[in-house]
């Protein structure tokens, strides 16, 4: 029995659903998943500055969703990640070839999709566009976690965390234990306490987003180990 059900297709059927609250929902973790990714690759691979990558992104995600380009997902065909990749890759390969067009005085040609797979994806823009989105995905689950604490009267737990797990990653050595404690004036063993149980419910988070954006039970196996290092 697969470990969960296909959640991938529920949610781009539901990028076009009638139910208003499933639809902004599905809309939501898109942007949310993905608006970076795409962000970088088009700074990274079309020299856009910030603002005009920004301005784009916000474009191809309006457009994509007008023209119903993401429900044309096939699971069977791959990752969806892959499949929005190569739907990026022509509409920004579209809007440079127009932008070029009308200062030529040239007429516009409408994006093609079926043109997309014979359109060539730099190695080093495939991997930022994979690290960017690991990145939102491990972000989407912090903010669920962050809600969560809130929810439960437990803002302290994720402050805790957020500056040993989250700001100490980046420092040479993680905080010490009673470094935190100091910090926030609880005991030693408050601090492992409420560490244990944060770095369990982000786990969780973090799974829960990959059922969201995975096709099938072996996309969501391998997404979780590549990004937790161990079976789900």
């Amino acid at each position: 029995m697969a470990l969960f059900p296909d959640t991938r297709v529920s949610l781009v059927e539901n990028l076009s659903s009638a139910d208003a609250s499933a639809r902004d929902r599905a809309v939501g973790l898109v942007v949310a998943a993905y608006r970076a990714p795409v962000v970088a690759v088009l700074r990274r691979q079309w020299s856009l500055d910030l603002a005009d990558a920004e301005d784009l992104a916000h474009d191809f995600f309006a457009h994509a969703l007008e023209r119903a380009w993401l429900s044309r997902y096939d699971p069977a065909r791959g990752r969806f990640r892959t499949f929005l990749r190569t739907c990026l890759q022509a509409y920004a390969s579209t809007a440079h070839e127009a932008a070029g067009r009308q200062k030529r005085g040239g007429h516009l040609r409408p994006v093609a999709l079926d043109d997309a797979s014979l359109l060539s994806i730099p190695p080093d823009v495939d991997r930022l566009f994979e690290q960017e989105w690991a990145r939102s995905v491990m972000t989407i689950a912090l903010e669920r976690l962050r809600q969560e604490c809130q929810a439960a009267g437990r803002a302290s737990t994720f402050d805790v965390f957020h500056a040993h797990d989250v700001d100490g990653a980046d420092a040479e050595a993680p905080p010490r234990y009673a470094d935190i404690a100091a910090r926030f004036g609880l005991p030693v063993t408050q601090v492992a306490n409420f560490l244990h149980w944060a770095r369990t419910r982000f786990r969780a988070h973090v799974l829960s987003t990959l059922r969201e954006l995975t096709a099938s039970d072996a996309e969501f196996r391998e997404e979780a180990r590549a990004l937790l290092g161990r079976e789900p």
